[in-house]
């Protein structure tokens, strides 16, 4: 059965009152209940009283023979006995029993001379709470008792007992109860037709609403401006209104980045084909439309017998794929290409939703692009040894070095006094070691791997830094240091140490490229989750030449230059995950740029 709002709304008033209804009897009746168990008690104690006083007035009145006898005899305490259970709604029994527990008098006479069975106490009806007292009379049947001791000489030597039914409480709480059904059987009807009502009124600018967006489901973004109230629907409609029109916008924009994917996608090594579930030819790629023949605007929808030629190698893997449904991983095929054959690793995979087949797709690998690619993994690890093995020399050419420089100033040390020439040439000697030991440090900080130790980095507050050493040391030959920071530029993850040295090096570079004087510009900006920062020199420039050479290890046009600086720089911003691009030309200035990942 469906449900319209109205008849929801009329259902949820309804539930609500009902719900009401129910707490609120169900608050009286556990107040009530503990009203009925203090007038129980009130009732019993009094009936017990009376029965003590006819007790006492029958053993006071004959003296001599057995106090139990006597009581038996008394038929005005009989009669109280009876008269008592008549006389209280609660009371189901009355009772005199002796000590030991067995019944002496009874309000139910066959029971005189049987033992008294342990009831609990009407007292403990009083210490519960009245949600647990409810719960207790209507959850069963139990007798609870309210005792008070008989003594004669103020000795104890009985007890009066009377019994108190749960059933007989309960009877008295019912008809609070059948009021309150009565109450809720008016209030049903009442708010049901309330409700029914209100409905109406709340549904006319639903209405109104719905057929809006079915306008916005057609493609109309005009929506939202017909309501004309100033209530909570007014405010509903406004957000319609913006709503059609975040999502024209949001459709033109996806349409742009549907193109943008596409073209990512056709840019791909790999050829790509996508078939629905029925085996239809969904979607693929520019490597793909080589090997298919024909492009996607014909043949989407096209069952994949249709797409391809009847001879074409393909087919006969995609028919027993489809017929198998298993799918299959790198099956080498020469397939035709534009044309020509050209070798791919062909696999089929299946796209299942909850063991339902939704699809399938079929992924070419160009084994020539594979090829290559091993080559280069290969190159890789063979640059990877040498590295080793360079690094093993270098080691092995610094121990001699340092020996030779402990036994140099020893020998200094024995040709104190001689000669002047022999000084010079002991001087040079030890020059040369001291510029030797430097190359060797250079080229292990160069290919030693390094742990980075990152920690967010405001980079404003590093170039600044940097620039501040520099400007002192190069005020003097004219060159100067603008900035042009973006104030908003966010915390990067980095090693600032290694950024440090690597900036340095870029800035140390700009600083001598212009022997005569001349601008440093450094500028940093946000870009799609990156911080770019850009160093702009006005000096000599890199000849086009160079350019692809300048980061090489190594390589310098500066007399003097080790050919390291710029390596250094290259590896450090690689172990940031980071890129550097270089813009120069001769006698143009050099720009630099390195893109970092920000937080």
């Amino acid at each position: 059965m469906r449900f319209g709002v109205r008849g929801k709304e009329a259902l949820a008033i309804t539930l609500l009152t009902f719900l009401v209804v129910a707490t609120t009897t169900f608050i009286h009746l556990s107040q009530l209940t503990k009203v009925v168990v203090q007038e129980a008690l009130r009732q019993t104690e009094l009936i017990a009283k009376q029965i003590y006083a006819q007790s006492s007035r029958s053993l006071s009145r004959v003296r001599g023979g057995s106090h139990w006898d006597i009581l038996r005899s008394d038929q005005e305490l009989r009669s109280l006995l009876d008269a008592s259970v008549g006389y209280s709604p609660y009371l189901l029994y009355a009772l005199i029993a002796d000590r030991e527990g067995e019944v002496v008098l009874h309000s139910e006479r066959v029971k005189e001379g049987s033992f008294a069975p342990e009831r609990p106490g009407l007292q403990a009806l009083l210490s519960l709470g009245r949600f647990q007292l409810f719960q207790v009379l209507y959850g069963g049947g139990e007798i609870y008792e309210d005792t008070l001791p008989l003594s004669l000489d103020g000795k104890p030597f009985g007890n009066i007992q009377l019994g108190i039914a749960t059933s007989l409480l309960r009877r008295e709480l019912n008809i609070s109860l059948i009021n309150s059904l009565y109450l809720a059987g008016l209030a049903l009807p009442v708010a049901w037709l309330f409700a029914m009502g209100l409905g109406n009124l709340i549904l006319r600018p639903i209405r109104k609403l719905t057929q809006e967006m079915d306008r916005l489901r057609r493609g109309d973004f005009e929506v939202g401006g017909h309501l004309g109230r100033e209530d909570e629907f007014g405010e509903l409609a406004s957000q319609l209104q913006l709503l059609g029109q975040q999502l024209q916008s949001d459709r033109l924009k996806m349409l742009s980045e549907k193109e943008q994917l596409q073209q990512v996608v056709d840019h791909l090594e790999d050829g790509i084909i996508l078939f629905t579930q029925d085996r239809r030819v969904l979607f693929f790629n520019k490597v793909a439309e080589g090997v298919v023949g024909r492009p996607l605007e014909q043949v989407i929808g096209w069952p994949w017998e249709e797409m391809l030629v009847p001879s074409h190698p393909l087919g006969l893997l995609l028919e027993q794929a489809f017929e198998q449904k298993s799918g299959f991983h790198n099956a080498p095929m020469a397939l035709p290409n534009d044309g020509s054959p050209k070798e791919f690793l062909v696999s089929v995979f299946f796209v299942t939703d909850a063991q339902e087949t939704m699809g399938a797709m079929v992924l070419l690998k160009d084994l020539e692009s594979i090829k290559t690619l091993q080559s280069l993994v290969s190159y890789s690890a063979k640059l990877t040894a040498l590295g080793r093995l360079t690094s093993g020399v270098a080691h092995e050419v610094k121990n001699p070095l340092n020996a030779m420089t402990i036994h140099l100033e020893l020998l200094k040390e024995k040709l104190d006094g001689s000669p002047e020439e022999v000084q010079q040439s002991l001087d040079v000697i030890g020059s040369e070691i001291r510029r030797l030991d430097r190359v060797v440090q250079r080229f292990l900080r160069f290919i030693r791997p390094e742990e980075l130790s990152v920690k967010l980095l405001d980079l404003n507050a590093l170039l600044t830094d940097i620039a501040s050493l520099l400007e002192a040391e190069w005020r003097e030959g004219g060159v100067a240091f603008t900035f042009q920071f973006d104030p908003t530029l966010p915390l990067i993850p980095a090693d600032e140490e290694l950024l440090r040295q690597a900036f340095l090096n870029i800035l140390l570079n700009a600083c001598q490229a212009m022997p005569d004087g001349g601008k440093v510009k450094m500028s940093t900006e946000r870009e799609d989750g990156f911080v770019n920062v850009s160093i702009t020199d006005t000096g000599v420039g890199i000849a086009p030449e160079d350019l692809d050479k300048i980061f090489r290890l190594y390589y310098t046009t500066k007399p003097g230059g080790s050919g390291i600086g710029l390596s250094m720089v290259y590896r450090i911003v690689q172990m940031h995950d980071g890129v550097i691009d270089v813009f120069s030309g001769a006698d143009q200035g050099t720009t630099l740029t390195v893109r970092l990942r920000a937080c």
